[in-house]
């Protein structure tokens, strides 16, 4: 059987939207002397309200727990954020909404992973789609960058063959970011679609580029190999709204 992934939430931004999103805490420590601003206010009404358990212990003890430094509010939770493509795709169709994934190709840092996935959220895309791993995606670390944004948008871990596959099936479209590919506001990125970001050092690896529909490039100046992928995937789910939004 799986073992839970606990997460412990040290940030009151990720604490609080996490909170406001409806997300089941087990409990939330706070230092017996915290002073109460207006987040560690906000953060204990909530808290109240959805009869989750506060714990008061001291600031040196609540010190031992924190991992990221001296925080006067901790949450422990259990992410909840898996899911199945089939299930999520039927859920974005009978929501009536368009499906716009991102599929991450074995990105390394998760630094760049949060920020994926922070941006992406505020971009609106229903879906990430990442290869398995033996470690958990779903960090304290990628919970406090991404500012809880990472347990809050769907996460699918799957085989990316398989998950192409499903794509085509459902003529969502393909689309990776290769410096081989077309200036990406050239290309119509309006409907159904799917971006695949490759690792930071090697790009997207040879066998899902060729599963690709289209490929798209991001232009800039000579002596400039790449951009950060965070930043790629920032220009691409932007230039994707703007094309739903100022064109038709």
């Amino acid at each position: 059987m799986t073992q839970p992934n606990i997460i412990q939430i040290e940030s009151k931004n990720a604490l609080l939207e996490l909170l406001l999103d409806d997300r089941d805490f087990e409990r939330i420590y706070i230092a017996s002397n915290a002073f109460k601003d207006v987040k560690t206010q906000e953060i204990i009404k909530l808290a109240h309200q959805k009869r989750i358990p506060i714990i008061k212990i001291p600031r040196r003890t609540l010190a031992k727990k924190a991992r990221t430094g001296a925080e006067s509010v901790i949450g422990v939770m259990v992410s909840q954020n898996s899911w199945d493509l089939d299930e999520l795709i039927d859920k974005i169709y009978e929501e009536n909404k368009i499906p716009f994934f991102l599929i991450l190709d074995n990105i390394k840092y998760t630094q760049n992973i949060a920020a994926i996935m922070r941006t992406a959220f505020a971009a609106g895309v229903n879906g990430v789609v990442v290869p398995p791993s033996q470690k958990p995606l779903i960090t304290d670390e990628t919970i406090r960058i991404s500012m809880g944004a990472a347990e809050r948008i769907p996460l699918v871990e799957m085989n990316l063959y398989e998950a192409l596959k499903k794509f085509k099936k459902e003529d969502i479209k393909i689309v990776g970011v290769d410096m081989n590919g077309k200036t990406y506001f050239e290309k119509n990125l309006r409907g159904p679609i799917a971006f695949v970001l490759g690792a930071e050092d090697v790009g997207i690896s040879t066998g899902v580029l060729e599963r690709v529909d289209e490929k798209v490039s991001i232009p800039m100046n000579e002596g400039i190999g790449s951009l950060n992928v965070s930043v790629s995937a920032s220009i691409l789910m932007y230039e994707k709204l703007r094309q739903e939004v100022f064109t038709s």
